[in-house]
């Protein structure tokens, strides 16, 4: 090495300071340092009061009072009602979903609760960014102010500006019900909303909007950065899902879409007329960027099909569609010839009306197929394997069952993707038309244990799943799964079938099975048991069909007239380091 003796040891004491250190002084200077690079940048612009007045002029002082009052909403459904406050607001404990989550139209709780609740502090995170910005930008579009101003208006008044807030949090409110209500399939989160203020603001305020895009970002790397100010990495495996698995994209389709609209009716009240340009290249970005391009369907046990080609050439259609009906003027969409009676031509629809009703065809096709899922219920049953039960829910493990978030509607001809097969943790409650992968078998073979949380208004359940295994020499592997209920002795759910080592030892084969709370060594010889015992602890030995067993950690080693060699080894999960 070069330099100084002792340096190394100096560089590496100074380093453990800082990563011991409290996060307050770099908070303090990641503020300081944010406030006065907005300061030089305020000066040189020198807008002389522009800013402020503009945003004055059009919303009440300046604030987007809506928007701030629906962030409070969703804050306090997160902590209050889905049970996630720990005492720290930074560091919330994992809510309640289940019972807010819009099943079917049979439970009407979760219709109208889904849309302000959320799965985790990450999902609920996401949304309020994005309800910042894009809520802002809508609120703004939207004025708190009516135009000709100047007149008289009373306090109550619909056209009040103190009353025009809560009209645009009660539009959020019905789009949010809307969302919940038709999109097809369960949904839980703010995202559909979400979309539908991103959409209103495409229209009224496109390369706002844009700009909006890229603010999501900052303000997500501005979060991290002050609630992490200083963080560790090191290399690790870990279990990741299909990325696209759990998003809603009809309901992000189905939001966005409903906001567009909204916005061509302000536009056409206004009797405004924003920017083709404008408009087409927010919403070929929006679409893009926030992948409304996604298509994919399930083919079971974790798998999925990823049609992004077609998804991305919808996006272009998409955007030529909102920019007809948000731009075209009232020109008949088909060329009549003349000799067509004039007033044939006259009552024929639009271009832009011809743009908007495909939108709208959009909008009721999703709609339909929303009112056909949430008129079905799962199918009454229970769950195999000696489930827990919560109050009225189950809570267990199975494999290669039918899954029947997909199979509520059987679609003749698509029966790969109606019937689909899962395994893993399962949930399921009758009362609330529950029927839900908790955790998938590839995620808990990665983790090694699952926590599922059930509960509803006021009360709430934590049941654990583990799962225990060993794999023998040639890649088998055998496994349990018990579960452990909140306030009873664990269960075993599930047992695999066994595994046996390709090494053959004296003639005898050497197998390895689950049987009860442990696991058996099996030694066999021309189909014949030459005996059974319990796998020793570490450090133990014990002698099966003449073979001496060993475990050394993690290790099960065969012994046999002086050859030694390696059968099993227990299976830690990569997730974990124990």
């Amino acid at each position: 090495m070069f330099g100084w003796p002792g340096e190394t040891t100096v560089l590496q004491t100074g380093l453990d300071a800082v990563l011991d250190a409290p996060p307050w002084p770099t908070q303090l200077l990641l503020v300081t340092v944010g406030v006065l690079s907005a300061l030089v940048a305020y000066r040189l612009a020198d807008p002389g009061g522009r800013w402020t007045r503009r945003l004055r002029s059009r919303l009440l002082l300046g604030v987007p009072w809506g928007t701030i009052l629906t962030g409070s909403f969703l804050l306090g459904m997160f902590l209050i009602i889905q049970g996630a406050y720990s005492g720290d607001i930074f560091d919330p404990r994992q809510p309640v979903t289940y019972a807010f989550v819009a099943w079917s139209y049979e439970y009407p709780l979760g219709v109208l609760t889904a849309p302000f609740s959320h799965g985790g502090f990450s999902h609920l995170l996401g949304n309020l960014i994005a309800l910042a910005v894009f809520g802002s930008i809508a609120e703004y579009g939207y004025s708190h102010f009516r135009p000709g101003r100047g007149v008289q208006i009373e306090y109550a008044s619909r056209q009040s500006p103190y009353v025009r807030p809560l009209g645009f949090v009660g539009a959020v409110v019905l789009v949010g019900i809307a969302t919940s209500a038709f999109v097809p399939g369960p949904i839980i989160g703010f995202s559909g909303v979400v979309y539908a203020l991103a959409g209103f603001a495409l229209v009224v305020r496109p390369l706002t909007t844009v700009v909006g895009l890229l603010l999501t970002d900052v303000l997500r790397d501005l979060y991290s950065a002050f609630t992490s100010p200083v963080a560790t990495y090191s290399p690790s495996v870990r279990h990741v899902d299909v990325w696209f698995a759990d998003i809603s994209v009809t309901g992000h389709l189905l939001g966005f879409l409903i906001g567009v609209l909204l916005g061509i009716v302000l536009w056409r009240r206004r009797e405004e007329r924003p920017r083709a340009a404008r408009i087409w290249f927010a919403a070929v970005l929006f679409g893009l960027v926030q992948r409304l391009w996604l298509a994919y369907a399930p083919l079971g046990n974790g798998r999925y099909a990823l049609f992004r080609g077609v998804g991305v050439a919808f996006v272009f259609l998409l955007a030529a569609a909102v920019v007809g009906a948000a731009i075209w003027p009232s020109r008949p969409s088909i060329p009549w010839p003349s000799r067509i009676p004039e007033r044939l031509a006259e009552e024929a629809p639009s271009r832009g009306q011809a743009a908007a009703g495909v939108l709208v065809m959009i909008v009721l096709s999703l709609s339909l197929v929303g009112v056909v899922t949430h008129l079905q219920t799962v199918e009454s049953t229970e769950l195999p394997n000696d489930p827990v039960e919560v109050r009225d829910y189950q809570v267990g493990y199975s494999e290669n069952v039918t899954n029947q978030l997909y199979s509520v509607v059987d679609i003749p001809g698509l029966q790969q993707v109606t019937s689909v097969d899962s395994s893993g943790v399962i949930v399921y409650s009758e009362r609330r038309n529950v029927w839900q992968l908790a955790a998938s078998k590839s995620r808990l073979a990665s983790n090694g244990y699952a926590r599922v949380t059930v509960g509803g208004v006021g009360w709430r359940e934590t049941v654990g799943v583990t799962r225990t295994g060993w794999s023998v020499v040639g890649g088998s592997e055998t496994y349990r799964v018990r579960l452990h209920p909140p306030d009873e002795p664990a269960r075993l759910a599930f047992a695999s079938d066994p595994a046996t080592a390709e090494a053959i030892i004296a003639n005898r084969s050497i197998t390895l099975r689950p049987a009860g709370t442990d696991f058996e060594v099996v030694v066999d010889r021309a189909n014949e048991t030459l005996g059974v015992a319990t796998l020793p602890e570490s450090g133990a030995n014990t002698t099966v069909g003449e073979i001496r067993f060993e475990r050394e950690g993690r290790n099960l080693y065969a012994s046999y007239d002086g050859t030694r060699v390696r059968v099993a080894n227990k299976k830690v999960p990569p997730t974990r380091r124990d």
